[in-house]
């Protein structure tokens, strides 16, 4: 009996660490994170501890090249991977008391005497076979037997068909099977089928929430998947406005500078905080990469300042290691569709419509007419599966301070683009840098005026 349940525990444990904790509050970036989000997420969790705030950071998603190079360069570890964060039975699971199948009756029925509903009965590898109610012991203590054969009677014979999840399903793709089943508890296993605990309808329908601090963007559409069922509890951000509304009032600041790390320099420096060396290369490397080495016009006197402090905690010269971290993305001919396409690629609702626009940065355009259909190919397929009016692509040429935009959308809105066209589906977008200041709010004003 007590190798079982051990055995359970141990798997129980194990699952728990494959899971967002919810005694955690999570410091996070958006999807397909850059060096900024990257930086950001370790960034404001260092300030927030330092100032008495247990957080952890995580990122969304897999860094960037740029942002694995900074990593490296400065030899910090990347945030935790958080892939999702709906509540799931795993999180509504309480471990409780089991028997072995030859267990005799009365070892079930000294469970129920302690306050369980059910009883499960789990084999020797740690997986359930079944579990014992306390209409079915009543039922078999009233069974014509003598006492003694009905002592020595095993657990498994009256044991009935539990309702079984894993304990990674997600409880929102079960509500509806949930509300129309006749039982009150079911029993919640690990991936490999081996007993976790037991979940309440009465806790699966009121799961703990995962707490989120955004940083570098506030829109739900931009967040980790399921943020939705999330609390989020704090944003720090650049952008524009288009936050979830949230239940209680929290900590927000959404302030137009260049990077979210301009902001945490800041909050740094008015509590006469200095980040540790390697953190401050991260937090200058997301000024450095949001606003092009402070060339980009989205730049700010607050971004300079901040990254000249940056600069000096790290120990770089900081005009040589701006364009040693620029040139450190592939260029187009080195990366596949898919990670040209998603490594930076966001997504926005303009005049009621679904828009997406990813950015990649290139030290020259040479390569971007051998891959130009490719890619077109490959926003049209992403603009059928997300449904999508519009995708695009700004391709910045990090030199020149130059970017075209290849896009795919519906013909209205392609014909009201404010922009050159220098081939099918390429526009030119001159002097252009800056997806958030300067093409996602023109689009804006196209997509808005139209409707």
């Amino acid at each position: 009996m007590v190798q079982v349940q051990d055995a359970a525990q141990r798997a129980h444990t194990k699952e728990r660490g494959d899971r967002w904790d919810p005694e955690v509050t999570y410091v996070i970036g958006h999807q397909r994170p850059d060096t900024d989000a990257i930086a950001s997420a370790l960034g404001y969790a260092w300030f927030l501890n330092q100032i008495g705030k247990k957080v952890t950071p995580a990122r969304a998603g897999q860094p960037g090249e740029q942002a694995l190079f900074a990593l490296s360069r400065f030899s910090m570890a990347p945030p935790m991977l958080l892939t999702g964060v709906a509540p799931t039975f795993g999180h509504c699971a309480r471990h409780q008391g089991v028997v072995a199948p030859d267990a005799p009756l009365p070892a079930a029925m000294a469970r129920v005497a302690e306050g369980d509903r059910i009883v499960p009965v789990v084999d020797p590898e740690g997986k359930p076979v079944g579990v014992v109610t306390s209409l079915a012991l009543a039922r078999a203590y009233m069974a014509p037997m003598n006492v003694t054969a009905m002592l020595a009677q095993p657990c498994l014979s009256i044991a009935e068909t539990p309702v079984v999840f894993r304990v990674s399903d997600r409880i929102s793709d079960y509500r509806n099977q949930l509300l129309r089943s006749e039982t009150d508890d079911f029993l919640v296993v690990s991936e490999t089928g081996r007993y976790v605990g037991v979940a309440t309808r009465s806790r699966i329908l009121q799961p703990p929430r995962a707490r989120l601090i955004l940083v570098d963007h506030n829109e739900l559409s931009q967040a980790v998947a399921d943020a939705e069922e999330a609390e989020i509890v704090g944003v720090l951000d650049h952008h524009r406005l288009g936050n979830p509304p949230t239940a209680a009032p929290i900590p927000f600041l959404v302030d137009p500078v260049g990077s979210t790390c301009t902001l945490i320099a800041e909050q740094c420096q008015a509590h006469k905080l200095e980040p540790p060396e390697g953190l401050a290369g991260m937090m200058l490397s997301g000024i450095l990469s949001d606003t092009l080495v402070l060339r980009s016009p989205t730049t700010t006197d607050r971004d300079r300042a901040a990254a000249e402090w940056l600069a000096r905690l790290a120990k770089v010269e900081l005009e040589a290691y701006g364009q040693e971290l620029l040139h450190a993305a592939p260029g187009l001919t080195e990366r596949s569709a898919d990670e040209i396409l998603d490594g930076d690629r966001k997504s926005y609702q303009m005049g009621g419509v679904a828009v997406s626009i990813g950015q990649v940065e290139v030290t020259g355009m040479e390569s971007l007419a051998q891959r130009r259909e490719e890619l077109l190919q490959a926003l049209e397929e992403r603009r059928e599966r997300e449904g999508l009016a519009l995708i695009g692509l700004m391709v910045t040429d990090i030199v020149t301070g130059r970017s075209h935009l290849l896009c795919r959308g519906e013909p209205w809105i392609l014909t009201a683009l404010p922009f050159t066209r220098v081939a099918e589906g390429e526009f030119d977008l001159e002097d252009m840098v800056s997806r958030k200041k300067q093409l996602v709010p023109m689009l804006h004003a196209v997509l808005e005026e139209a409707f």
